[in-house]
């Protein structure tokens, strides 16, 4: 056999191995998990992972390292959970003045990064929605948040893991965690919209089902930084809407659901919730101050 047709052979098996790649890749990984925006899927999703974890159910349980105390009180499970059924939300967690303080020392400690660009940063190194230099920063996701224990033992606490268990219907196979600093700028906010695109209504796609549990680390109020929210939207999309982006402009969002069904959520320095967050949510730009927020996502 001559080199040239060695050559030719060898390219072929390196194309069709990087075909047979890209295809795994498009059917078993993200491509596939897209489909978790149709509401029927996450439901068949948690039906199907909930038989399979009531074959060996210690096992996932043992996975999840439940704490033997919460940290939480006065809180209603099943109330919580019939809210986030009803309208995408349910209120009513509340950290401790100490643990609050630990998770800010962290966050204020450790460098955090903008997603996008390779520069890490503290935190009070942005001034005026700036870094030294001139560049504008949005945001800073701080690093190393798992060695946080305050935020481990939130991760871990038994009541919010039976929140999750009783909305999920199984218990959750993967937890991240997320410390996210949004930073005060005077640009306008059409401008930060461009940039920061959690700033803009949508809803996520994380994995085949999920919920999320956010907890306030600043006082927040109308000007620095709510999470604003949609009800009912997680039950029912537009199928424009489902089978387009899931970004969507306000007054698209506005006209198809009612801007009365507009949740602004603000609250105190250690105040929570839990969401399912394939409703339409998005950031409202701090202008007065830095918010810091910590989210738990559970899928």
């Amino acid at each position: 056999m001559t080199i040239f047709w060695k050559r030719l052979l060898l390219q072929n098996k390196r194309r069709k191995r990087s075909l047979k790649n890209d295809f795994y890749k498009r059917v078993g990984g993200q491509y596939l998990k897209r489909l978790s925006r149709f509401r029927s899927i996450r439901k068949a999703y948690s039906v199907a992972q909930n038989k399979i974890q009531s074959l060996n159910p210690t096992a996932y349980i043992n996975r999840l390292e439940i704490q033997d105390k919460s940290i939480f009180t006065g809180i209603n499970v099943k109330k919580t959970v019939i809210a986030m059924q009803d309208c995408g939300v349910g209120f009513g967690l509340q950290l401790s003045a100490n643990m609050v303080k630990e998770i800010s020392d962290f966050a204020s400690r450790t460098p955090c990064i903008e997603p996008g660009f390779h520069e890490e940063f503290l935190a009070k190194a942005v001034k005026n929605g700036c870094l030294q230099g001139g560049r504008h920063v949005m945001r800073g996701l701080v690093n190393n948040v798992k060695d946080c224990q305050a935020i481990a033992q939130i991760v871990h606490d038994p009541l919010l893991l039976k929140i999750v268990r009783k909305y999920l219907t199984y218990w959750p196979t993967l937890i991240t965690q997320h410390l996210t600093w949004s930073f005060a700028s005077s640009l306008p906010e059409a401008e930060i919209k461009k940039s920061y695109p959690p700033t803009n209504f949508h809803y996520d796609i994380a994995g085949y089902n999920f919920m999320t549990a956010y907890f306030y680390i600043t006082d927040v109020n109308i000007d620095s930084g709510p999470h604003v929210m949609i009800r009912y939207s997680h039950q029912q999309k537009p199928l424009q809407m489902l089978l387009t982006s899931n970004c969507q402009p306000d007054d698209a969002i506005f006209n198809y659901y009612g801007k009365e069904n507009q949740i602004v959520i603000t609250g105190k320095r250690g105040f929570g919730f839990v969401q399912d967050p394939s409703c339409f949510h998005k950031v409202k730009p701090p202008v007065t101050s830095n918010r810091l927020i910590l989210q738990i996502r559970y899928s």
